[in-house]
């Protein structure tokens, strides 16, 4: 049984990712995502996929990225307007489509208010963000309505309310994707889910940014296999390049089945590393996200006797409902109701010893943590060592998947000498969709 459901697995695999024709490829309209506020290509991540996965070509897929630590968005619209310019350039579309999230349709809504802009503008989804009382720009308009925004509206648009879903989760989610692509295409996606490829032709690529301006970080980028029980690295770095000022790396082959740590090396810096669950799919817009100083990361206590972490996903964790997500270090949850309740939208968990004293405080915020958007930080003490040879096992229970965990092994590097992110995906590895929406 095992071996015929892994052939079949190979030939969804293979008449999934299989290149559209020369006739399909011309009729599809190039796609550029806009993300949110403290959002990037992160968001973009897992319904480029799918888009990929029903025959989008990479080269029509695309996520424009901008500062939001500017509270303008003149910069952002500016930028948007060049982007959507090299896009129609590189590709020799006269038009693209547009999905921008929450304040991305803030950018979007100015954008198309001059009809010059909206004329390069074909379709547009708007999601669980700006209403208006007409079609932006007069562009027909797919209006996507998440947890967020709950009695969000446009005038003349398709208003779909998926209020079960996380603000975030709306646009990531497989039930976002199925809309937006029936939108676009005018037909339903021959899946909704994240089809794996072969393990041998996975490529990842993206870039090490700044969080959250989204400017570039010059450095060098090492890949390296780890052990998915204990996070060492296997052998020597699977691959070491060096990022220009716009921080871009790849594309470079991995192992859809293994585990890898991304790490980013900088002249007088503290290392950042990153991991992740196997990249099932090539990825183009993964992202190693660094904090400047004076950022965020300067509110972590850090000493050399714990390892501190930030666990996040594009897809809300949410800690007070009867059906709540499970985030294990070592097998203790932290996320307590108060930690991540689904009013906060929280996207990223940091962990840390509080005041180095080593010891836990379980199910209290630490602050500033407690008014910033999608962010949240407990108190908990994760003993490291010098040598990073110990593991610390992250594991999430996520909501919607009847029990099941995933585990994420990472060494336990001393804070004061490391940064340390770990990924998880943000759909479960069943799902094909089954949100129930109001359409009106």
């Amino acid at each position: 049984m095992r071996i015929i459901m892994a052939a079949l697995t190979v030939a969804l695999a293979s008449a999934v990712t299989a290149a559209p024709t020369h006739a399909n490829a011309e009729s599809l309209t190039p796609i550029v995502f806009v993300h949110g506020q403290q959002g990037s290509a992160q968001q973009w991540q897992s319904n480029a996929k799918r888009f990929s996965g029903n025959g989008y070509p990479d080269a029509l897929l695309h996520a424009f990225e901008y500062d939001t630590s500017v509270p303008t968005n003149d910069h952002a619209i500016a930028g948007l307007e060049a982007f959507i310019a090299g896009v129609k350039a590189r590709t020799g579309s006269s038009k693209v489509d547009v999905i921008a999230h929450s304040r991305g349709t803030t950018v979007l809504h100015t954008y198309l208010s001059v009809p010059e802009r909206a004329a390069s503008v074909r379709r547009y989804v708007n999601v669980d963000g700006r209403s208006s009382a007409a079609l932006p720009g007069g562009v027909p308009t797919l209006a996507l309505w998440g947890s967020l925004q709950p009695n969000g509206s446009i005038g003349g648009a398709t208003n779909v309310y998926l209020t079960t879903l996380g603000h975030t989760e709306t646009t990531t989610s497989a039930d976002g994707f199925a809309h937006m692509y029936r939108f676009l295409r005018g037909r339903p996606a021959l899946t909704t889910r994240v089809v794996p490829e072969v393990p041998a032709l996975v490529r990842i690529a993206g870039r090490a940014t700044y969080y959250p301006q989204n400017s570039g970080v010059e450095g060098v980028v090492q890949v390296w296999e780890v052990d998915s029980g204990t996070g060492a690295r296997v052998g020597e770095p699977r691959h070491s390049v060096r990022t220009g000022p716009d921080g871009a790396f790849g594309p470079l082959w991995v192992n859809g089945r293994e585990h890898y740590e991304l790490v980013v090396l900088r002249d007088g810096q503290i290392p950042y590393h990153s991991y992740f669950e196997p990249f099932e799919r090539s990825d183009r817009f993964v992202r190693l996200q660094v904090s400047r100083p004076g950022g965020i990361t300067d509110n972590i206590d850090r000493c050399p006797t714990h390892s501190a972490l930030t666990v996040i996903r594009n897809r809300e964790w949410w800690s007070d409902q009867p059906d709540s997500d499970r985030l294990e270090l070592n097998g203790v949850n932290v996320l307590e109701p108060a930690v991540s309740p689904r009013l906060r939208q929280v996207l990223a968990a940091f962990a840390f010893d509080d005041n180095c004293d080593r010891a836990s405080t379980p199910g209290v915020v630490l602050p500033p943590f407690t008014t910033l958007p999608f962010l949240t930080a407990v108190d908990a003490y994760l003993p490291a060592r010098a040598d990073a040879g110990g593991t610390i096992r992250v594991t999430q229970t996520a909501r919607g998947g009847d029990g099941r965990t995933r585990t994420i092994a990472v060494p336990n590097w001393p804070s004061d000498t490391h940064a340390v992110t770990v990924q998880f995906k943000d759909y479960l590895d069943s799902s094909t969709g089954g949100v129930r929406a109001t359409v009106r």
